[in-house]
């Protein structure tokens, strides 16, 4: 029996046709691994920018790093608004805007080994003494009592609305402002204790 050769190939017809199954079939392999490349491709490409869209704060957490420092930078809305640095500062973005709880929704306690007030006079306008009168303003007495929301507790404090309005802030009082008033008292009584041991 004569065996057939297939011109193309210069094969036997049933070895060509074989082949030439076998190249169809990679070729059907090679279109779909092509297509799985190109959609792995269009993910990838996807993935990036997600990935810089973090990096660059779209999850309202960014991590910066240049001539001021390594950070990381805190967004709650559209606007960056607070910072943890790499020397394990907490800080406001811009000075003198940061708050943390409010009237509603406060913090149980802080603990901390110390507590700075920012005062330097350059960060300050319309500086003036205190009128002397502000010593004469009466005080309530502080309480205790038990905080009924939250952690509870038995506390010592004031009852803001017993303090002069000057003194509150919302639903609690200025604690700067209540000890530069307890200083000023203070420092009226040393002068008065000053002319008595005079006289």
């Amino acid at each position: 029996m004569m065996k057939r050769i297939n011109r193309e190939f210069d094969l036997p017809s049933y070895v060509a046709n074989k082949l030439g199954e076998r190249f169809k079939a990679l070729e059907d392999e090679d279109r779909e691994l092509r297509n799985q490349v190109s959609i792995l491709q269009v993910e990838n490409e996807s993935l990036k920018e997600r990935i810089s869209d973090i990096e660059n704060g779209g999850l309202g957490i960014r991590k910066v790093s240049d001539e001021d420092g390594g950070r990381i930078e805190l967004a709650p809305s559209d606007e960056f608004v607070a910072q943890l640095t790499s020397d394990g500062v907490f800080k406001p973005i811009e000075p003198n805007v940061l708050k943390i709880g409010d009237d509603e929704a406060y913090l149980n306690d802080v603990v901390t080994a110390n507590v700075t007030i920012a005062s330097a006079s350059s960060s300050k306008e319309n500086i003036r003494e205190l009128d002397p009168s502000m010593s004469d303003i009466k005080l309530p007495s502080p309480k205790i009592y038990e905080r009924a929301e939250g952690r509870g507790g038995t506390e010592i404090g004031f009852i803001a609305e017993e303090l002069p309005e000057f003194l509150r802030r919302g639903d609690g009082y200025d604690l700067k402002a209540l000890v530069a008033i307890l200083a000023l008292k203070i420092s009226r009584l040393e002068e008065e204790l000053s002319k008595l041991k005079s006289e």
